[in-house]
């Protein structure tokens, strides 16, 4: 083609043909296909596909209660070291109140609770030991809990397979999830609604007295049976292993057939657990799953290798889940939902259809605006636009992107701009027209005098978009997708691609002129 790179052309057409050719599956859009390719879809949004919302709490005072346990457990631990007797011990509002026999080891007993809970407030009065949970270090118990309960909630999520979930923090204590797609969130429930801490204790299974009199002694506590409340275990408060050292689980089958979940600890799991087998043959060991017994099988060998299975009364349904909870890690304290609601389909169907619309006519008007006012050069913008619009299309479906109303609303906004970009460049090649008489160099100073003033406004507004998307959450974020992608495929559309249909049409048409 006369006066345009051949290397350019190449560029051109080879970008417009993927374009296109990338968009076929989102313009498809068969939800259930199984083909690789048309996979690479754009996926909708909880407003456009329906869907379930679910605003989950993190119960804090749980959380308060087990911080408020751990230390009258060390306080136990501390005074006997130090060979100091607890006359009494009250708990009331995140406070413990510890009376000693005496006070004459009460600082040394002060000093060694410090070095363990240095925020924690600890005051002392005669033979009384006042700790309680200060402002400050129940702000930082809450702000490490939300953490990592959204950590353990996208985990369980991803790992039930739900496309493109919505999860992120809502006010000081709460998590916001919405799953697109998922009308049923019943087994989502099930999964959130388990704390999933496991931990694994030695039974004694010599003290029945205490057992049978429900009165556990020092050290030890009394829990159920997971399947039959009636059935108890004296067991060791000690935690020999806890679910921290668990590198994988998986569902599978026991050597009878029936489901299980088989596990692995890293390095430093396995070391304990080879002990703990070799120095305690013969006795029971507990697993227990947020503070039931699930099995409590006798310990026949040691162990290596840090592999073990748990057996069980399980379904298949449920040893899958217990092996996604066990992966995902436990939560450091329980959820509760505290709102839940369903998008149906119809509202989505809706939102696509007013957003189709709205495009529609958008595109409609404005190419009629365009070949009125610039004629052919008009009708080839509106070519560039149509394919402006393949290509936004292709973008957020190759990189997995959800599509949600403010995002319809974004590409709506970028089809204005790339027409605005495409204006500038018409202006400025009426412009060069009264200076030169050779059609080409007309067209060429057009286009390279609007280059500036198109990139400056285009830059400034994905700036813009790109710092929406890093600082927004939820619509804003998916607003900032489109409108960021919109940015660039009108800069191409505009600056590369019409400058290659304009030089196209002058070669085939052989003008000598320009009629703008």
């Amino acid at each position: 083609m006369k006066n345009y790179p051949i290397w350019k052309s190449f560029t051109v057409l080879t970008l417009v043909l993927l374009g296109i050719i990338f968009a076929i599956p989102s313009i498809i859009y068969d939800e259930n296909s199984e083909n690789w390719f048309l996979k690479n879809k754009i996926n909708l949004g909880l407003d456009l596909q329906g869907g379930s919302y679910l605003l989950l709490e993190i119960q804090l005072d749980v959380l308060y209660k087990e911080e408020i346990d751990n230390f009258v457990d060390s306080m136990r631990l501390i005074t006997r070291d130090q060979n100091a007797k607890i006359n009494t011990i009250d708990i009331s509002d995140n406070e413990v109140i510890i009376t000693l026999n005496n006070n004459e080891k009460i600082n040394e007993i002060k000093d060694n609770f410090l070095q363990k809970y240095r925020a924690a407030t600890l005051k002392i009065d005669n033979n009384k030991i006042f700790i309680k949970l200060n402002d400050e270090y129940k702000k930082n118990m809450q702000d490490a809990a939300i953490k990592q309960s959204l950590e353990i909630v996208r985990k369980r999520i991803d790992e039930s397979g739900t496309n493109e979930p919505l999860i992120q923090r809502s006010g000081k204590k709460r998590i916001l999830l919405q799953l697109p797609g998922i009308k049923d969130p019943e087994r989502i429930k099930e999964l959130l609604g388990k704390t999933a801490k496991l931990t694994f204790h030695l039974v004694d299974e010599e003290n029945s007295s205490a057992l049978n009199a429900n009165l556990p002694p020092f050290g030890k506590t009394i829990v159920s049976d997971i399947n039959d409340s009636s059935i108890k275990y004296l067991i060791n408060k000690k935690v020999e292993i806890g679910g921290e050292n668990l590198n994988n689980a998986n569902a599978t089958r026991d050597e009878n057939g029936a489901p299980a979940v088989s596990f692995s600890f890293n390095v430093e799991g396995g070391q304990k657990f080879s002990v703990l087998t070799r120095d305690n043959i013969g006795k029971r060991l507990a697993v227990l799953l947020d503070g039931v017994v699930i099995t409590a099988p006798n310990i026949r060998s040691q162990i290596d290798g840090g592999n073990g299975i748990i057996t069980g009364n399980f379904k298949m349904e449920e040893a899958v889940d217990l092996a996604t909870l066990l992966r995902a890690g436990a939560l450091p304290a329980p959820l509760e939902i505290v709102e839940e609601r369903s998008v149906g389909a119809s509202l989505g169907a809706d939102s696509i259809a007013a957003g189709q619309i709205a495009a529609l006519i958008g595109m409609v008007l404005v190419c009629i605006f365009m070949i009125l006012i610039y004629g052919m050069f008009g009708a080839l913008a509106n070519v560039s636009l149509i394919i402006n619009l393949f290509i936004i299309i292709s973008l957020l479906g190759t990189i997995g992107a959800t599509l949600t109303l403010p995002g319809i609303a974004g590409i709506v906004l970028t089809i204005g701009m790339a027409v605005d970009a495409n204006v500038l460049i018409f202006e400025r090649i009426k412009e060069e027209s009264l200076k030169q008489t050779k059609v080409f160099i007309i067209v060429k100073n057009g286009f390279d005098r609007a280059m500036s003033t198109i990139l400056d406004a285009n830059i400034t507004t994905l700036i813009a978009a790109v710092l929406l998307f890093a600082f927004g959450s939820g619509p804003i974020r998916g607003f900032s997708i489109t409108l960021s992608l919109g940015v660039i495929a009108s800069m191409f559309t505009a600056l590369m691609l019409t400058n290659f249909m304009v030089y196209l049409y002058l070669s085939i048409a052989n003008k000598k002129e320009l009629n703008l």
